[in-house]
């Protein structure tokens, strides 16, 4: 099993509208929500587990990312990782800083 997770960078969770995203999301997968305090700041997380990452990133990706209006509210605040089995699969797929070198499937 693989997991494919959306996280909210800490200074943008707090005003990140929750609903609004799994609105989007829904439709294609129900994410687990992690939302941790830590030191003052809140890691919120939406994990999404699949035995198909690549179908599920194309799926997401359209609907977020590639929206042409929720991907300027998504795209400046998050960063997408695909988690493998083992701690050395990690690929990333999408990053708030657009210098970032990006994975592919």
């Amino acid at each position: 099993m693989q997991c494919i997770s959306i996280q909210i960078q800490p200074k943008h969770s707090r005003e990140f509208n929750r609903d609004q995203f799994l609105q989007r999301v829904r439709a294609i997968r129900s994410p687990e929500v992690d939302a941790i305090e830590e030191k003052g700041k809140l890691y919120l997380s939406f994990n999404f587990f699949t035995e198909f990452p690549a179908q599920l990133w194309q799926e997401l990706n359209a609907a977020l990312y590639q929206d042409a209006i929720y991907g300027a509210v998504i795209a400046p605040v998050s960063v997408a990782i695909c988690e493998g089995e083992t701690d050395e699969e990690c690929l990333l797929l999408h990053h708030f800083d657009s210098s970032e070198k990006l994975d592919s499937f």
